[in-house]
């Protein structure tokens, strides 16, 4: 899942790095990616399987489908479709495991996420906060995709950025490679600002 979106960013970082200005090591360079990029990379993906451990829960998660995608400052809001196959819950009595299988449950949450990146580890933190905890219902189905609400509320996701590929630019005689290392990465009203320092050699 997070090396697919990875590969997104990384492909859109590409496809804008022709706007990159000449800079000195220490200058920022920041990238804007509009709203509607980001929706239609995160759409490429899908569907995307969540790696969301639990003790009581088993079974496949996928986000079949993400709409009503909205940057705003430090917040990503969107509505996830989510499916459930092969789900079962698991508890346990007197030192034995004891599994109810459910089966397939699919369900719609409208969730508000917070953005942390921490540029020491070149990973971004994505914090989604379900905004209806209540699929409705009071049969084994209803439980298991209350269950797989509990699983995304409130828990941050890691997404590890890959090191991108240089910048490589032939000036006469020499050779120009810009290395770039992203510092920072900012959602605001309909955009995602990254920020990234250069580094400039030349042989």
């Amino acid at each position: 899942m997070m090396r697919k979106l990875c590969f997104a960013i990384a492909i859109l970082l590409i496809t804008f790095a022709g706007s990159l200005r000449q800079a000195k090591a220490e200058d920022v360079i920041t990238l804007m990616l509009p709203e509607s990029v980001i929706a239609k990379a995160v759409t490429a993906i899908l569907p995307l399987r969540i790696d969301a451990h639990s003790k009581t829960i088993q079974g496949d998660i996928v986000i079949k489908s993400i709409t009503d995608f909205q940057l705003s400052s430090n917040q990503l809001a969107c509505r996830l479709h989510l499916a459930g196959s092969n789900l079962g819950f698991v508890s346990e009595i007197a030192g034995h495991e004891i599994k109810l299988k459910v089966g397939a449950v699919e369900i719609d949450v409208q969730t508000n996420a917070t953005l942390r990146y921490d540029a020491v580890q070149q990973t971004l933190f994505v914090k989604p906060v379900v905004k209806n905890l209540s699929p409705g219902g009071k049969d084994a189905k209803a439980d298991i995709g209350q269950a797989l609400v509990t699983l995304l509320n409130g828990r941050e996701f890691p997404i590890t950025l890959q090191n991108l590929d240089p910048i490589i630019a032939k000036s006469g005689a020499k050779i120009i490679t810009i290395n770039t290392r992203i510092t920072d990465i900012r959602a605001q009203p309909e955009s995602l600002r990254l920020s990234l320092v250069p580094l400039i050699s030349a042989k």
